[in-house]
């Protein structure tokens, strides 16, 4: 009987991410660290249109600039206060770190350092959200079964079940959205988003592996006809929290 304690971040459907850059390479780089929340990156100059730019919400805020004049500060503290919980990454060249301590002081989240790591970028994006969502880990606890997100491990009762990258990468969407009806369409373009390698026909055979190695008893997967799938929130009544 499932007691789901989903302690994984929910990225909404898509994530609004505003970008201050100049940098076409930069772009390009955020854009691809945060493929995995598909998210809408609205690319904007480091001036003079940043200090009007934040007057509606957004789930990130990126900052590059290209150079930190005498106004710098009271820029970034700008920000602070008008995105008061919102978190913000600033990338920052070698020349810039040692201004990496002023900015956090500024109210800036994190500092990264160029070049940085894209898998490491969302990682940090992750974690940033999680918090603010009062969340502390990537792992999804669902009754007698455990999903590392980050690692993309299952385990059942303890054991480690055997999951092919395919499989795992549905495992994470089902249970990043349990209680919503996932259509085979939502899953491709979720699992590849450039839709290069995966097809919806493909998803009904993951599916199918998934309860052969994880009984229904644990993992209650319900196909909702011409809809898609359905892991529910509760099981035989017993309802599930998030803590």
């Amino acid at each position: 009987m499932p007691l789901l304690v989903n302690v994984y971040l929910e990225v909404h459907a898509m994530l609004d991410v505003v970008l201050f850059t100049g940098d076409d390479q930069i772009a390009d780089k955020v854009r691809r660290a945060l493929s995995f929340a598909r998210a809408k990156v609205e690319r904007l100059p480091w001036q003079p249109t940043m200090r009007g730019a934040l007057n509606k919400p957004h789930d990130l805020i990126v900052l590059h600039p290209t150079q930190l004049d005498r106004h710098w500060r009271s820029d970034f503290e700008r920000i602070a206060q008008l995105s008061e919980t919102t978190p913000s990454i600033a990338i920052v060249t070698d020349q810039q770190s040692s201004e990496t301590v002023h900015l956090l002081n500024a109210g800036v989240d994190r500092c990264l350092v160029e070049p940085f790591d894209e898998q490491h970028f969302g990682a940090l994006v992750r974690a940033l959200l999680r918090r603010r969502q009062g969340h502390v880990s990537s792992v999804t606890q669902y009754g007698h079964l455990r999903f590392d997100h980050a690692l993309k491990q299952l385990q059942v009762r303890g054991v480690i079940v055997d999951l092919t990258t395919r499989e795992a990468q549905v495992m994470d969407v089902l249970l990043r959205r349990v209680g919503q009806i996932i259509s085979k369409e939502e899953f491709v373009q979720e699992m590849d988003p450039d839709n290069m390698e995966l097809n919806s026909a493909a998803i009904e055979v993951y599916i199918h592996r998934i309860r052969k190695k994880v009984s229904a008893e644990v993992l209650p997967i319900r196909t909702i006809k011409r809809c898609g799938y359905l892991l529910s929130r509760s099981w035989d009544g017993l309802s599930a929290f998030h803590k």
